[in-house]
């Protein structure tokens, strides 16, 4: 479960970088690669974020969906790169990684909308699992692939 929640963590600061900046634009974040990031992140004392910076941020085409579309490219590609190269220590499938990659993009891009003023829309169906039900006294989030009916 940790290793779902590190992984997601790590994903949620590009995913949120690109999708508010397409949402609410007309902004694109450059989020680098593996090898020449383009995002950097300060930690609060508590080793929380506390400040995220950003290496290039450039004005984009004013049609939005456009925008959301080209910033879901450029994380995913990142995403895909953080996902596959993430040497947690147990045993993550190529679906738990991958899928966390496009789940936490929804989320980005859900959370962005809705601060446009877009409204929240429906909840997320995920494709990866962040097994919280696994702890005493827990169960399946909103959205968790163990409830999907089909």
């Amino acid at each position: 479960m940790a290793a779902a929640f590190v992984l997601q963590h790590l994903l949620s600061m590009p995913a949120q970088a690109a999708a508010f900046a397409a949402a609410t634009g007309p902004w694109r974040v450059d989020l680098g690669s593996l090898d020449e990031p383009g995002l950097s992140c300060d930690l609060a004392p508590g080793l929380y974020p506390d400040r995220v910076g950003f290496r290039l941020v450039e004005l984009a085409t004013a049609d939005r969906e456009v925008r959301i579309e080209e910033a879901r490219t450029a994380y995913r590609a990142l995403g895909t790169s953080i996902a596959s190269a993430y040497d947690v220590g147990v045993k993550m499938s190529s679906r738990q990684r991958l899928g966390m990659v496009d789940d936490v993009w929804e989320m980005a891009l859900r959370e962005a909308r809705a601060a446009t003023g877009d409204g929240w829309g429906p909840s997320v169906e995920r494709r990866s699992c962040c097994l919280i039900y696994a702890l005493p006294g827990c169960h399946e989030c909103a959205g968790c692939p163990r409830l999907a009916t089909t």
